[in-house]
């Protein structure tokens, strides 16, 4: 009785472990790996194993700023079973990313986008077992072209990016996770002023895009843009005129 008051309590009880085949992903790539379950002191029913992908997302109240666990999506990797004491299980799972999980691997200092993996053993009467694994979604080569040639060719410095709570809306394309990445430059050069802020999505082979410019004296313009995922150099090098 006491070991079945103690795993109800998350002591003795059932551990999971995820173990990722690599935790650098490309934007829409291929998640995949196994998680291990081991059995505590005593046998446990186990109703489900679930995967949640987690990032976090910017909430402004007033003055204050918070950053929230905001859930990506959810799988479940298991049917009901039976987790006898110290014995050890494996599930295999692979899913695609989420397009909507934010680029957490950008040079930049002011990175606020993390994703990571939350998986829990979902048990009746217990406190559940969970794990947390950092993912490091890596940009698709033609959001990483159209940046490299901002910075390179336009003077633009990269100088924050975050996950902003809300919709964005364009034709052919409604985010649907309830938050955006939001990629912001500044002219690198002190003489010169004016800011670019840009949101991607993914959708299929198609490339979504929303820009806000702010230029010095001239106020706020709005830019909406669409591009294959396997632009031309041509094609990247015309949108990037016609951002700035």
């Amino acid at each position: 009785m006491f070991k079945n008051i103690s795993a109800a309590l998350g002591f003795g009880g059932a551990k999971v472990d995820t173990i990722l085949d690599r935790n650098e992903v490309l934007q829409g790539g291929l998640v995949s790996g196994y998680v291990k379950v081991i059995g505590g002191k005593v046998d446990q029913s186990i109703e489900a194993i679930i995967i949640k992908l987690m990032t976090k997302v910017k909430q402004e109240t007033g003055d204050n700023i918070e950053f929230m666990d905001h859930v990506l999506a959810q799988y479940s990797i298991s049917e009901a079973f039976n987790a006898a004491a110290g014995v050890e299980y494996r599930f295999d799972f692979e899913f695609d990313l989420h397009p909507e999980a934010p680029i957490t691997t950008l040079a930049v200092s002011n990175n606020q986008c993390v994703v990571w993996l939350d998986t829990e053993l979902d048990i009746d009467y217990a406190i559940d077992a969970s794990d947390k694994d950092v993912i490091h979604v890596l940009p698709l080569p033609a959001i990483a072209n159209i940046m490299s040639k901002l910075i390179e060719d336009k003077d633009l410095k990269l100088v924050k990016s975050d996950m902003e709570s809300g919709t964005i809306s364009m034709p052919g394309f409604t985010n649907e996770s309830g938050a955006y990445q939001e990629i912001e430059f500044r002219k690198s050069s002190i003489f010169s002023r004016g800011e670019l802020e840009l949101s991607f999505a993914i959708k299929g082979d198609t490339l979504y895009g929303l820009a806000e410019i702010d230029r010095a004296l001239r106020g706020d313009t709005y830019k909406r843009f669409d591009i294959s995922i396997n632009a031309s150099e041509a094609e990247i090098d015309d949108l990037v005129d016609y951002l700035i």
